[in-house]
């Protein structure tokens, strides 16, 4: 017991962050932009299209850099997975939907200004801030459990 009680002071920070606690903080991220803009109504024309093109952009230059023969993104052997593509696709596909979801945003009239598009990445943090905490108290349960 008094182990755990010594690596826990020791290690707090570290055993409450983790990879998990990232993707959470991204994923609440890329879902709030969507709910925010309301990228789901598709009510815009004109924004649609925004999106779509830069969806297709984004996707375009995920693609090129799996297929390129030399990429530094892909695996010691050439293959993708396992590979640094492979790990970094989820943070990127999340990505892509925040900034398709600002695209829609501006261009459909819900994102107005600079602090209106950091408003709508924001928002999926501070509306299910409880699934963080969550996430953070699941991740240390798990790094004081001895393996």
């Amino acid at each position: 017991m008094d182990d755990i009680i010594r690596d826990i002071w020791l290690r707090g920070a570290e055993s409450i962050a983790s990879v998990w606690l990232v993707y959470c903080i991204i994923f609440l991220s890329a879902v709030g932009s969507i709910v925010y803009s309301r990228l789901y109504e598709f009510k815009d024309r004109d924004a649609v299209l925004a999106a779509i093109l830069v969806a297709l952009t984004f996707i375009a230059g995920i693609v090129l850099t799996a297929i390129i023969p030399t990429s530094p993104l892909l695996g010691v052997t050439g293959t993708l997975f396992p590979s640094p593509w492979s790990h970094g696709l989820f943070p990127v596909i999340c990505l892509l939907f925040i900034t398709v979801s600002v695209t829609y945003g501006l261009v459909s009239g819900t994102v107005h200004s600079l602090s209106d598009a950091v408003h709508i990445i924001c928002y999926g943090i501070s509306r299910w801030s409880w699934v963080i905490i969550a996430v953070m108290i699941v991740t240390f349960i798990f790094s004081v459990i001895p393996s």
